[in-house]
């Protein structure tokens, strides 16, 4: 799997997709990534929960009243039945009068939102980079880490004399 520590490790890795490929990558990564799943462990509708026919791509907030269209968090599989139904209207005013809402699956949706829409605003921002950076390092320095004959001491405690001091105070 390819990581990306700093935005021009994605210029460096780029492929030529087509348009066509794209959006069917794009989309596929909406319905494998979203939580919501049949019994079988098949992507289901956000709204409904049906797994079987053909599922869609919902915009959570409709192009039409503003929604931004290739942002993931705006995105949400979605059976016919419930995206016709949906039309343009606030996801939250159509959905909680219907009988197949839960407040699990809203739960689902809003934290499906909240976590790709944080995703999306760091995606853009430098220290964000930075942080990976720094986790990159700090998992390289863990792994490459060598053996160590004796325990590491802080002042004139070892690591498992404060482990044991820990335990000490918790009980």
């Amino acid at each position: 799997m390819f990581v990306a520590y700093e935005p021009e490790d994605y210029l460096n890795s780029l492929i030529e997709v087509r348009k066509a490929d794209a959006k069917r990558l794009f989309r596929k990564a909406i319905y494998n990534d979203y939580p919501l799943r049949g019994p079988n462990g098949q992507p289901a509708c956000a709204y409904c929960g049906e797994w079987h026919g053909n599922l869609t791509i919902d915009h959570i907030i409709p192009k039409s009243k503003g929604g931004p269209h290739f942002a993931r968090w705006n995105m949400a599989p979605a059976c016919e039945s419930c995206n016709l139904s949906k039309t343009n209207a606030p996801v939250f005013e159509w959905w909680r009068p219907m009988e197949f809402w839960t407040p699990e699956k809203e739960e689902i949706l809003t934290s499906w939102i909240y976590c790709n829409s944080f995703l999306d605003a760091r995606m853009h921002q430098a220290e964000y980079w930075q942080f990976l950076a720094s986790k990159r390092v700090v998992q390289q320095a863990i792994r490459y880490k060598p053996r160590m004959k004796k325990e590491p001491r802080y002042g004139s405690f070892s690591l498992s004399d404060l482990d044991q001091l820990e335990l000490v105070m918790h009980h």
